[in-house]
C-alpha cells in the first residue's frame, strides 16, 4: 500500500517584497497547507539547476530538479509556493503573482491546482498561495522535475544610496527534503544593458556570457538575490524627458 505524504516543492521568485521559494515539504491541516517540520523520510532532491534569462520588465526561469525516492513506493504532493512575508497588502488571492507558469514530471507537462493558504490557519507561513500537483514514485525511482515561468523584476532602492535598483532572486529552501542536496547550480543570463553588483553577492561569479552560483553536498537553506542597474530602464527614461 502507497504511503500518501503531503510535500511542498518548487521554487523562487521574489517581486519587490514578495518572495517564493524553491522545494521545501508542507501538509495538510485543517483544510488549508502549512509548512512541513523535519525531513521527508525518503524522497531526496539530489540536485537542482536553475537558468534565469533577465529581460527590461521580467525574468524568464527553468529550474530542473531531480528526486530520487529511497524508501517504498508512495504518493507526494508537490507544490509551488506564491507570495511571502506577509506585508502585500494589495495582494490578490484570485490570481497569480507569476506572468506564466507551467510544471512537469520526467517530460509530462502535469497541471498544478493553485490552493489558497487560509489566514487562520496557516501556523505562520508566509505564503499566500501554493500550486499543487501529486507525483508518484516507485521503490527507489528517481524523477524529474521542471518548472518553467516568467516573473516582474524586483525593485528596490539601490544598496549604494543612490537611485534605484533591479533585481531577481532564489529561495533555497530544500532542508525539508531527505538528506543533503548534492549539487546547486543557479545561470543568470541578462538580455539587456546591466551593472551587476556582484560585490554584494558572496560566490557569484562571471563567466564569458553570464554570472553563476554553485553549492554542493549541503543543505540548500539560502535566500540569493543578484541586484543590477537595469541601463535600459534608464535609457527609458531619460528619453521620455527628452521628448
Amino acid at each position: 500500500m502507497k504511503k500518501l505524504i503531503f510535500i511542498l516543492c518548487l521554487s523562487l521568485f521574489l517581486f519587490v517584497s514578495n518572495v517564493f521559494s524553491n522545494d521545501s515539504g508542507i501538509i495538510a491541516v485543517g483544510g488549508t497547507w502549512v509548512v512541513m517540520k523535519g525531513e521527508h523520510p525518503s524522497v531526496q532532491m539530489e540536485r537542482e539547476t536553475i537558468d534565469m534569462n533577465v529581460y527590461k520588465e521580467f525574468y524568464d526561469v527553468v529550474v530542473v530538479f531531480t528526486f530520487k525516492n529511497n524508501g517504498d513506493a508512495c504518493d507526494v504532493f508537490m507544490g509551488f509556493p506564491e507570495s511571502g512575508y506577509g506585508d502585500m497588502g494589495g495582494y490578490n488571492y484570485n490570481s497569480s503573482g507569476f506572468i506564466t507558469f507551467s510544471t512537469s514530471v520526467n517530460g509530462v507537462t502535469i497541471d498544478a491546482k493553485r490552493e489558497i493558504v487560509k489566514e487562520e490557519t496557516s501556523d505562520g507561513d508566509t505564503y499566500k498561495a501554493y500550486w499543487i500537483k501529486q507525483v508518484s514514485f516507485k521503490d527507489g525511482e528517481t524523477k524529474k522535475i521542471i518548472v518553467k515561468y516568467r516573473s516582474p523584476l524586483g525593485s528596490g532602492i539601490a544598496y549604494t544610496g543612490h537611485g534605484t535598483d533591479d533585481f531577481v532572486s532564489y529561495v533555497f529552501s530544500g532542508g525539508n527534503w531527505q538528506g543533503k542536496v548534492a549539487e546547486s547550480k543557479v545561470n543568470i543570463y541578462f538580455h539587456i544593458s546591466a551593472d551587476v553588483r556582484t560585490e554584494e553577492t558572496k560566490g557569484l561569479i562571471k563567466e564569458l556570457d553570464h554570472y553563476t552560483y554553485y553549492r554542493t553536498n549541503w543543505e540548500a537553506e539560502e535566500y540569493l538575490r543578484i541586484n543590477f542597474k537595469n541601463n535600459e530602464k534608464k535609457d527609458s527614461f531619460d528619453n521620455e524627458n527628452q521628448q
